[in-house]
This record gives C-alpha cells, structure tokens and sequence, in this order.
C-alpha cells in the first residue's frame, strides 16, 4: 500500500485484522505509533471511505491527523474521498472541517457495500 515520511511523521501500512476489514495506516511520530486510521479502498472504482481516526490524547490538536489524512490524498489524488460517520464533537467537527470538503457520509462503490 504505502509507507511516507514527512519530517518525523511517518504513516506505514498495516494489514486487515480479519480478511474482511479494513486496512490500517498507523500514524507515528519519532518511531512511536500515536494513532491510526482506518480505511476502505476500492482501487477498481478509485473510492475511499475513512472509517476510523484515533490519535493519542497527547498529540491530538497538533494537525497530525489531518497531515496524514493529506499524505494518503496525495498517494491517491484521482480518488474520491469519504468518511464514515462520525460523533458531531466540538473536536471532531474541527478535524472533519479540516479535512476541507470530504462528505461526513460514506460515498460507497458497489465493492464497498
């Protein structure tokens, strides 16, 4: 999938726990993992739902997030870009709106389904 650096922030690709899930990309930061998203591609279609974002407590409102969420964009520009829903918190929705116009509803292919 992929493996990007930026400075000391690193995103590295993780497998699927089961067959069926959703690949991860933990977040880390001086070799440290400091969160993760989790995704749903579909390469046939160029689709992507964001499922899942978690960042430690300590490294929230740093941008760390939103600049991973922008290097996997960049690794795939032609794609279109969704998320899952999320909790409507003050901090969520600051990160949602950081992410600069992806819809807060999942934009399924059929594969995604």
């Amino acid at each position: 999938m992929l493996d990007r650096m930026l400075g000391d922030l690193e995103l590295a690709a993780v497998p699927a726990l089961l067959p069926a899930g959703p690949p991860g990309v933990e977040i880390r930061l001086d070799g440290l993992v400091v969160g993760e998203l989790e995704l749903r591609v579909c390469h046939a279609c160029e689709v992507v739902v964001l499922e899942h974002v978690r960042i430690d407590r300590r490294c929230r409102r740093r941008g760390l997030a939103t600049l991973a969420v922008g290097l996997l964009r960049e690794s795939w520009p032609d794609y279109r870009w969704s998320s899952g829903p999320f909790e409507p918190t003050t901090e969520a929705l600051g990160f949602w709106h950081s992410l600069g116009g992806m819809p807060a509803e999942p934009d399924e292919c059929e594969h995604l389904r």
